[in-house]
Parts: C-alpha cells; structure tokens; sequence
C-alpha cells in the first residue's frame, strides 16, 4: 500500500482535530455538571461543537473525503488517476482551508470558555 500523501494527512488531521476537540469540549461541560456548575450556556456551547463536528465540517469536507477515498483506491490499480485524483484533492482542501480553520477556531473558543467556567 502506498503511504499516504501529505493531502490526506492533512484531511485526516483536520477531521480527528475537530473531533478530538468535541471529546474535549463533553468532558468540560460534563465535569462542570458533576460539580453542579452546569448551566443553559454549556449546553448551548456543546450543542454548537456537536454541530461542527457532525454537521458543518462533515458538510463542508464531502468532497475532499470523497476524492481521499477515490484516491485509496487508484493508488492500487491507477497510478495516473491517483495522481489527478490527489490534485483535486489538494485543490479542495485549499478551498475549503480558511472555512475549517474558522470552524476549528470555534471550537477552541467553546472549550475555552468552558475552562473558564471552572474556576470559582
């Protein structure tokens, strides 16, 4: 199997950012909850980074994730193809750069004001 490109790295990563960041975000709110400081605005926040990892950045990278799978799959049988294939992807992945760094930056915002509802 061929090593990955630096495209899908970049695809991989993006999405496992935003992810980890929601698993980041539920752990705050969660704690925040255990410690009877929860409050509508948490939930409200935690709604907001759900919707970014499961609606607006899957949304938003559809095509690029469909361009690393058709990819996967030329770099077996169609060297040519996987070549164009990651061109397109590169082109994508630039398209949509400055919308998923804003999506990433909310979400480090929402985690950030989550911490800060931890302390006293």
């Amino acid at each position: 199997m061929a090593e990955h490109p630096a495209a899908i790295k970049q695809l991989h990563l993006l999405l496992s950012t935003a992810t980890i960041a929601h698993e980041a975000i539920f752990e705050i709110r969660r704690e925040l909850i255990e410690r009877d400081r929860g409050s509508p605005e948490q939930a409200q926040l935690l709604e907001e980074s759900a919707r970014i990892v499961t609606v607006e950045l899957p949304g938003l990278s559809a095509s690029a994730r469909q361009l690393s799978a058709k990819w996967r799959e030329q770099s077996l049988l169609d060297a040519k193809g996987a070549e164009r294939t990651l061109a397109e992807l590169e082109s994508e992945l630039a398209r949509i750069e400055t919308d998923a760094e804003s999506l990433l930056d909310r979400q480090i915002e929402i985690a950030a004001r989550l911490n800060s509802m931890r302390e006293p």
